[in-house]
């Protein structure tokens, strides 16, 4: 019965957002994936003290979140965006005791953000403000600036390679190309399938929506 009602409270949330979807105008959605990486961006690999924030869902939500959405916000003045949380598999604790080694309690594995973000106007794109102009500078695919490559008269690649810019601008966020993923979603069913993969930990899991959805960065009335 409790698996049920947790599928039932993953459908009633992702209909919620999937109406306040629909209500917003434009054509394309799209949605973005940043992993938090162990290394710098000097290559070099962290001290545990520096990573420490990726696995502390309250700085996730009051510190990191608030400050991707405000990027998103100044530089495509998007009218929603959603976050939402998923953790990496957790692992096992070693522990070494001389020549031997044990294993103790699961360590919970680190966070990574969910993003869907609404219509970025092509008009916006075509004549940009001073701060989005400033993204062309940055690095698009392979390591090229965003300037000097080619693009559809479609814009989507471009807006693409924007938005990743653009949360690569967050200090949190490794300025690597890996660190953020972000892809287009065509029409209502990829917004829905996409809604779904980014809840199922409410269903999989049995967590509490409120640990999987940021209700506190999400534009959830708009």
């Amino acid at each position: 019965m409790k698996t049920l009602n947790k599928k039932l409270e993953e459908q009633l949330i992702q209909n919620l957002i999937v109406q306040n979807i629909q209500e917003v105008s434009g054509s394309q959605w799209f949605y973005s994936v940043i992993h938090y990486g162990d290394y710098g961006n000097d290559g070099i690999r962290k001290e545990w003290e520096e990573m420490r924030w990726m696995y502390n869902k309250t700085h996730m939500i009051y510190k990191v979140h608030p400050f991707l959405k405000r990027l998103l916000k100044e530089h495509f003045k998007n009218e929603c965006i959603y976050f939402t949380l998923e953790r990496h598999q957790g692992n096992q604790e070693k522990i070494e005791d001389g020549p031997h080694l044990q294993y103790g309690d699961t360590r919970e594995g680190k966070y990574h953000t969910n993003i869907l973000i609404s219509p970025i106007s092509d008009n916006l794109i075509e004549n940009p403000h001073s701060k989005l102009s400033r993204l062309w500078e940055e690095p698009g695919r392979m390591g090229i600036p965003i300037h000097s490559l080619q693009y559809g008269e479609d814009l989507i690649d471009l807006k693409i390679d924007l938005i990743n810019s653009c949360l690569r601008k967050c200090p949190w966020v490794n300025r690597y190309t890996p660190s953020v993923k972000t892809q287009v979603l065509e029409d209502v069913e990829d917004l829905f399938n996409t809604g779904h993969y980014t809840l199922k930990d409410i269903s999989r899991k049995g967590l509490d929506f409120m640990d999987v959805l940021d209700t506190h960065n999400s534009d959830l009335q708009h």
